[in-house]
């Protein structure tokens, strides 16, 4: 256990700060957590969620100049990915899913920008592994009657990779 502890540090270093955040570190945690889930707690849900919402500010992650133009959405997208191995994964479900209509609606701002969202993807795989605490988010009034939250729903559930979610 000590052993995995001091391999573990450096990652876990890096992540304190968003701006030292890689496609390649990401999947390398991604990894980490697929085996030891059970080793994180929610402050790292915490930590990664407070980290994504910045890349709803462009002209600030542009700003740094650290990822190459383009690359940044690609970053975000990488960390949407490791909320569907975290241990508390329901938890998230409200403010991931705003956080992505957050990023969507920034994304134009990304040079270049593509035509598809690289966030669905992953808030698809995330949905669909907390099916039931989605469905009670969506199914709330206020986030049926708004086009935004509908639209992402119904474009989530017709994903091949939303089955659980359909069912």
């Amino acid at each position: 256990k000590e052993l995995l502890q001091t391999c573990i540090k450096p990652v876990l270093l890096n992540l304190k700060d968003y701006t030292k955040l890689t496609v390649p570190l990401l999947r390398g945690l991604s990894r980490l957590l697929s085996l030891l889930s059970s080793w994180f707690n929610k402050t790292l849900g915490e930590k990664l969620l407070d980290h994504l919402q910045k890349f709803a500010d462009p002209e600030r992650i542009i700003g740094h100049m650290i990822w190459r133009e383009g690359d940044e959405p690609l970053v975000a997208a990488a960390i949407m990915d490791l909320f569907e191995l975290l241990p508390q994964g329901p938890h998230f479900v409200e403010n991931l899913v705003k956080t992505t209509i957050n990023l969507e609606a920034a994304l134009p701002r990304y040079k270049p920008c593509g035509t598809c969202s690289p966030y669905r993807a992953p808030l698809a795989r995330y949905l669909n592994k907390h099916c039931v605490a989605a469905v009670a988010f969506f199914l709330q009034e206020d986030y049926l009657k708004d086009p935004m939250y509908s639209d992402l729903l119904q474009d989530i559930v017709k994903r091949e990779d939303s089955l659980s979610l359909r069912s």
